[in-house]
């Protein structure tokens, strides 16, 4: 199976039909499936938009932090007071079917082996895996081995990353970054990959990242795909949005 995976679209339309238009013979290849990691609304200037271009593409998604912040009010205490506000402005500029089908999305998926979740496998919405302790990761792997599960696809940090178990390592946990590229998944261990973010890296590079997986060859090939990131910033700004969403979105790492 070919499985191209988004993360963190975050409302911005003009990088979600850049991705998708950049996809696209990956996504006319037999076998192939859409899949988003949650965080497909928030922050950005068109959530309805976005949900609009999905919801026909059959993706295999999964809820993210901002979409568990839209349905349910006593997630606040997750966020602070700028992305709560941007979670409300969300919320009251989504219609009813599309609320009903964010409603349905689960917190986690596996498909092919691969473990398809937002913060932290098997089912966390909010951690980030930069702040995962070797301990923990260890035991994520442990579970993943016994689930028989090669691969985690995160989200939520917003940027490109990996993690591995590796004995080499003094705490059993390697960590490290990860640039657009291809580099195999061997199976001799499961793999965490965090696939960046579609509308908003906090990389310092405004491209548009996703990635794409052969579950068959391990072979994971990473992407950063040129848009028009001062559109979806001047977006941003005319809906009365915060500044410093526009500012992310044109590279700002702050």
């Amino acid at each position: 199976m070919i499985l191209v995976v988004l993360s963190d679209i975050h409302a911005n339309l003009q990088a979600l039909h850049a991705v998708l238009s950049h996809a696209g013979p990956d996504l006319a290849r037999e076998g192939a499936r859409l899949a988003c990691l949650g965080d497909m609304v928030g922050y950005g200037a068109d959530p309805q938009g976005v949900c609009d271009l999905l919801r026909p593409l059959n993706p295999l998604a999964v809820q993210g932090n901002h979409e568990a912040g839209v349905l349910d009010p006593a997630q606040v205490r997750h966020f602070n007071v700028l992305a709560w506000e941007a979670v409300e402005w969300t919320r009251d500029r989504l219609d009813a079917p599309t609320l009903d089908w964010l409603a349905t999305l689960p917190r986690w998926a596996v498909l092919e082996g691969c473990r398809l979740v937002h913060g932290l496998p098997p089912d966390h919405l909010h951690p980030y895996l930069h702040q995962a302790r070797p301990a923990a990761l260890l035991r994520i792997f442990d579970g993943m081995r016994a689930r028989g599960e090669h691969v985690g696809f995160v989200g939520h940090t917003h940027d490109l990353g990996l993690a591995y178990p590796d004995p080499a390592c003094l705490d059993g946990v390697r960590m490290c970054a990860l640039a657009p590229g291809v580099r195999a998944l061997e199976q001799a261990h499961p793999w965490i990959v965090n696939a960046g973010a579609v509308g908003q890296p906090r990389d310092g590079d405004p491209r548009a990242k996703y990635a794409v997986y052969d579950t068959a060859s391990g072979r994971l090939d990473v992407r950063a795909v040129e848009y028009d990131a001062a559109e979806a910033a001047r977006r941003i700004l005319a809906a009365g949005l915060p500044e410093a969403y526009a500012r992310r979105v044109l590279g700002d790492k702050r």
